[in-house]
């Protein structure tokens, strides 16, 4: 089981959840939305610089157009664009083929994502499955897991699944779904917003023994 930390904004946070057992570790990069982990693509190429494997970077994007999301991989340079907002599977198809790195595309899980979420999978290389917000995720409410698992046994790439996902709900959360891996953000925080530890090696912990 694979375990996505996101929301990172300090080297030393970044380094603690490598420590931890995480395995892929996200940096909110200048999304054009109000969160409280948004850092500079600046501070986001120092974080990536210092994951060592083979934990993983992923730099989480809401470009408006494909030349601001090559604009922010070249400042960046993660193994991983996450792209958060509306892009079509046009948009993933054409900044694969110009961003040599892997796509994760984020579905807002509601009626109509099964379909959406198998477009996706012709051109992203994972998805992750959140809950519709109006913000780049970090909500911490969950969503319908049944329609998770539709997505999840209907792509053939793997699922990462999202939204609103803690220690206490992590287990039955891949009991449900049988994803790929996990991703939490607000779920390991405190409650001023900063990385707990102890909630990120509980949440790993509880992930990987699911």
């Amino acid at each position: 089981m694979k375990v996505k930390i996101c929301g990172h904004k300090t080297v030393e946070d970044a380094k603690k959840s490598v420590e931890l057992g995480a395995d892929f570790i996200g940096v909110i990069v200048e999304v054009p939305v109000d969160t409280p982990r948004k850092i500079s693509r600046e501070k986001a190429a120092e974080i990536v610089r210092a994951i060592e494997p083979p934990a993983q970077g992923v730099m989480v994007i809401m470009p408006g157009t494909i030349d601001e999301a090559i604009e922010l991989y070249e400042a960046v340079k993660a193994p991983f664009i996450q792209l958060h907002g509306n892009e079509s599977p046009d948009f993933v198809k054409e900044l694969k083929s110009r961003a040599p790195c892997k796509i994760i595309k984020a579905i807002h899980v509601k009626e109509g994502s099964v379909e959406l979420a198998k477009e996706h999978a012709k051109f992203a290389d994972i998805l992750l499955l959140d809950t519709p917000t109006e913000k780049a995720g970090g909500s911490g409410i969950t969503h319908d897991w049944r329609l998770s698992k539709r997505i999840i046994d209907g792509v053939e790439i793997p699922v990462l699944l999202a939204g609103g996902l803690n220690p206490e709900n992590v287990e039955e959360a891949i009991k449900a779904t049988q994803p790929y891996g996990v991703d939490t953000a607000s779920g390991v925080e405190d409650s001023f917003g900063m990385k707990d530890y102890d909630k990120v090696k509980n949440f790993i912990k509880k992930a990987k023994g699911a």
